[in-house]
């Protein structure tokens, strides 16, 4: 047991009585003999033993002694405001529109860019289909990160045009299909993206994205940092043309994919699909999902994601199917590209799929 091994260290420099392990009766939570348990301890080390150490008794309110207000929400209260009003007023009073050379030291700072190098590939699983070559690898990003991949190459020889897919379940349906024009496909799942259910089908990967803000480390950032390592590792291969290598992103991994384009003019298209279409927009409104996923600290302060876009200048970035923040398609303006739908939903939707395929491949 951890408490046991604990020990055991501290047993090494004379300091076995400076840790104690207790057990309270009950479920999850401090009942009084636990927390008198603990209030002791304190005492002991933070006022040199000095205090009393029970549990001052309190009296406990009803529900209906704690309404304050008539209803007993406060936001039914004549001029309240709720939260997320509030954090909008703030940020409307401290915005500032930054440059696009700010913008490009921001991508720096948040460790998107790479060196170039050829990561180290392993190999787990080989297998030949018609028309291609496809692999299941796995490739460091950074020490210590392993990324999970599938390479579908030509079998035909010389240089190709290549394809970097982490379109969810795009990748699915196109992998193949675009591996069959004679182009080298990597499909490319960025640290920690997996599709999961964990039942908070709001927050995302909260955990994940919370312990790296609380050690300076932006996983948006370093997700888009993990795709220009697939890029890098087309740039490395023999039979990639490296002036011809497009993306494609689906949903939130769209953004993680428009800061690699930002970021890096190596990749010269990209294509996202059902991606939100701003990172303000999110900050109208009371509920959103995977905004987790997608924030990055501070810089909504500054920068919206049609920002990233001018950063790819005159590489063209083909946006279908914008979404808000509740994974609805939002009709805001020409710039951005809707499905038409007509007859059975599913095969006019894969037929439109990859005509957008074919167009990022132009």
């Amino acid at each position: 047991m951890m408490y046991e091994e604990a020990r055991r260290c501290y047993r090494l420099y004379g300091a076995e009585d400076r840790i104690e392990f207790f057990v309270g009766p009950g479920p999850h939570g401090t009942p009084r003999v636990s927390r008198e348990a603990l209030y002791k301890w304190l005492i002991r080390w933070l006022k040199d033993g000095q205090g009393d150490f029970q549990d001052v008794p309190v009296r406990i309110y009803s529900n209906h002694e704690l309404t304050v207000t008539k209803t007993g929400r406060v936001e039914e209260e004549p001029g309240s405001r709720k939260v997320y009003q509030l954090i909008l007023d703030s940020l409307k009073a401290k915005r500032s529109p930054g440059t696009g050379l700010e913008l490009r030291a921001e991508l720096r700072s948040l460790g998107v860019s790479t060196d170039g190098s050829a990561p180290r590939v392993k190999v787990l699983e080989e297998a030949t289909r018609e028309g291609f070559q496809y692999r299941h690898i796995q490739f460091e990003s950074e020490p210590g990160i392993e990324l999970d991949a599938r390479l579908y190459v030509p079998r035909s020889s010389g240089r190709h045009p290549a394809v970097l897919l982490v379109a969810g379940k795009l990748s699915e349906l196109l992998a193949g299909k675009i591996a069959e024009t004679g182009r080298v496909v990597l499909v490319l799942e960025p640290r920690h993206s997996p599709s999961y259910d964990d039942r908070r089908p709001y927050v995302g990967d909260w955990l994940a994205n919370t312990r790296a803000d609380q050690i300076g480390v932006s996983l948006p950032g370093r997700r888009a940092h993990d795709i220009l390592r697939g890029v890098d590792l087309l740039c490395s291969r023999e039979d990639v043309d490296p002036a011809s290598i497009r993306a494609a992103g689906q949903g939130i991994k769209g953004i993680w994919l428009l800061l690699a384009g930002a970021a890096d003019p190596r990749i010269q298209k990209i294509w996202l699909d059902r991606t939100p279409y701003s990172l303000f927009e999110a900050l109208q409104n009371t509920l959103n999902t995977s905004l987790y996923d997608a924030a990055i600290p501070g810089f909504a302060l500054h920068w919206d994601l049609e920002d990233l876009v001018k950063l790819m200048v005159d590489r063209p970035v083909i946006w279908t199917d914008p979404t808000n923040w509740m994974g609805r398609v939002a009709f805001v303006g020409p710039r951005f590209r809707y499905r038409w739908v007509l007859g059975d939903l599913t095969d006019q939707s894969d037929a439109q799929d990859i005509e957008y395929a074919r167009e990022l491949m132009k």
